[in-house]
């Protein structure tokens, strides 16, 4: 604004001095001499500063222009770079349970421990009475003895065989040889086997074994003192047929017709 009103003053400045310029030279007959005399005009002078401004009231504001058309939409810009992670969120509440599957069925897991044993229940009520079984098969079989010694005995050397002389029972078809005091087994079956032995006052020991067929030891018994004592023992065992049992002694044995000395066997049960 400072600068337009400057020329302004300027072109007018200008505008003057050469109106009094034309002046001076027109021939026009209603000047003087002095007129016609002057010389040309003098090289304008330094414009004078700018004037202040006027204190002019600023206008009101006019209305609002009418809206303009709708540009073109503008290219899609570049995709921006990612931003930072965010902070992981608050936990939500659990959701509803949603309905059952129908999925298949997975594979059957490994085998658990096995559990502890469970309380002993109630006795439950006797069943009914089974069918009476077939009469079995009763055996009349038999097998027993009972042989003794009615004299003294030392055997001519230690666990030699204990012989017997007198058979006080023997069932019909018992196999028992006096001689060596042997006892063989007819019916098989298990046996119950007993003997008792008095020790002769004249020894310091004896003892006494039941064997079976001829070398195992089933039980023995002894004592070791200078005066008599009787001596027992006993076994139950099994015998099959044709095994054999006996007495073998090492040591003085006594016995007279009041039988000290014996031993006996019968069969239990079959089998």
């Amino acid at each position: 604004m400072k600068i337009t009103l400057g020329v302004a003053i300027v072109l007018a400045f200008m505008q003057v001095q050469f109106l009094v310029a034309t002046a001076a030279v027109s021939p026009d007959s209603g000047m003087t001499c002095n007129s016609c005399c002057q010389g040309p005009a003098g090289i304008p002078g330094i414009p004078g500063s700018n004037g202040n401004h006027g204190q002019g009231l600023v206008g009101p504001r006019g209305d609002a222009g009418s809206p303009g058309e709708v540009g073109q939409p503008g290219v899609k810009g570049d995709k921006g770079s990612d931003g930072l992670i965010g902070e992981p969120g608050a936990k939500g509440e659990h959701g509803l349970k949603g309905e059952q599957g129908v999925g298949l069925p997975g594979k059957q897991g490994p085998q658990g421990l096995p559990g502890m044993n469970g309380l002993k229940g109630e006795r439950g009520e006797p069943g009914p009475a089974g069918q009476t079984g077939e009469a079995g098969e009763c055996s009349t079989r038999r097998s027993a003895f009972t042989a003794v010694r009615n004299t003294a005995f030392s055997p001519p050397s230690p666990w030699d065989r204990l012989p017997f002389e007198e058979l006080l029972f023997s069932e019909e078809g018992t196999d028992f040889n006096l001689n060596n005091g042997t006892f063989t087994c007819n019916v098989p079956g298990v046996y119950v086997l007993m003997f008792s032995v008095q020790k002769s006052s004249s020894g310091s020991y004896l003892w006494v074994k039941l064997m079976k067929n001829g070398g195992n030891t089933i039980v023995i018994g002894g004592v070791r003192d200078a005066d008599y004592h009787q001596m027992s023992n006993s076994a139950v065992i099994p015998l099959h047929y044709g095994d054999q049992v006996h007495l073998a002694v090492s040591g003085s044995v006594y016995s007279s017709s009041n039988y000290y000395t014996s031993f006996t066997g019968f069969l239990l049960y079959e089998i």
